[in-house]
């Protein structure tokens, strides 16, 4: 029988988990800036094809390898979860990169920080399980750090079809709270359906508005976004999500707010703001304030109720 590696939690502390967390919002990212350095030639779909195509790419890759050549095996015993919780990273992926097409990154972040109040709300709905007082002040923490950041965008006209990003931080609470929620599930499943979501909605959206006209470069962007920046920093993010608190998953990933503008401002010359800035140091600081004084005793590990 081929071994599907889904059978217990892993073996990780909620510390290990957290860190594991923090290395995927650094490669995360990037996304911004890559989708920016495509957008010359590409629309925000067929880029959105191309993302699809790498992660899936992934994916597949890492299942086969880890099922002896058989990953479909795996993929036959998908459950309700794993399918439901790949479309909702797949819808996630889908409108992150129309978001930033119709308004600014900074508007898109900002509206990402609501992340931990959804997830903290889908967490104790479905499983029944309360935020810790040190999560909620560290989200309050951080949510003014991003006010602080893009206090100024704020004031600027926003497309109304940007508003579709407010669908990103809702999408994601509840997607954290099913990967967590799961005691028997494969972290690279999800990203098989959310692969194939991309990769089929986009092309299919992109030949509908008149076909896929984007260059070799861009397509290349595209392609390694999906498998670099995206497939496989989620492998590990499934994995550590799992020990981790959802709404604290999502306070963690803020740190992506913060490093994005730092990479538009070394890459494009795009120096960010003095309020960028301070509230960006104001989220690492909670962040990092939460990180330790989440350190488990001697001997603890974490478990699935935390």
């Amino acid at each position: 029988m081929v071994a599907t590696n889904v059978q217990a939690r892993p073996g990780l502390s909620q510390l290990q988990g957290s860190l594991l967390v923090l290395a995927t919002a650094v490669v995360f990212s990037f996304g911004g800036l890559a989708f920016r350095e495509a957008s010359t030639t590409a629309s925000a779909w067929e880029y959105v094809t191309f993302r699809g195509l790498g992660s899936l790419s992934v994916a597949l890759i890492v299942l086969t390898a880890q099922n002896r050549g058989r990953p479909d095996l795996v993929l036959r015993r998908a459950q309700p979860t794993h399918l439901v919780a790949g479309l909702l990273l797949g819808l996630i992926s889908c409108i992150f990169v129309v978001a930033l097409e119709l308004a600014s990154v900074a508007f898109v972040l900002f509206l990402q920080t609501l992340a931990p109040i959804t997830a903290a709300y889908f967490t104790w709905v479905i499983m029944r399980e309360r935020p810790s007082s040190k999560v909620m002040i560290a989200t309050a923490v951080s949510i003014l750090g991003v006010v602080v950041m893009v206090g100024g965008t704020l004031t600027e006209d926003v497309s109304t079809g940007g508003l579709i990003a407010l669908i990103i931080p809702f999408t994601f609470g509840l997607y954290a709270t099913l990967i967590r929620s799961a005691d028997k599930i494969d972290p690279t499943v999800p990203i098989v359906v959310s692969g194939s979501t991309m990769l089929i909605g986009g092309f299919v959206v992109s030949m509908l508005l008149g076909g896929i006209s984007i260059s070799a470069a861009d397509a290349a962007v595209g392609f390694l976004a999906g498998s670099v920046l995206l497939g496989i920093p989620l492998v590990f993010f499934n994995t550590a999500q799992r020990v981790v608190p959802s709404a604290e998953t999502s306070l963690l990933l803020l740190v992506e707010v913060v490093l994005a503008p730092v990479w538009v401002w070394l890459f494009i010359s795009e120096r960010p703001a003095t309020t960028t800035l301070i509230g960006g140091s104001i989220i690492l600081g909670a962040v990092v304030w939460l990180t330790v004084v989440r350190i488990p005793r001697r001997g603890r590990t974490f478990t699935s109720r935390g």
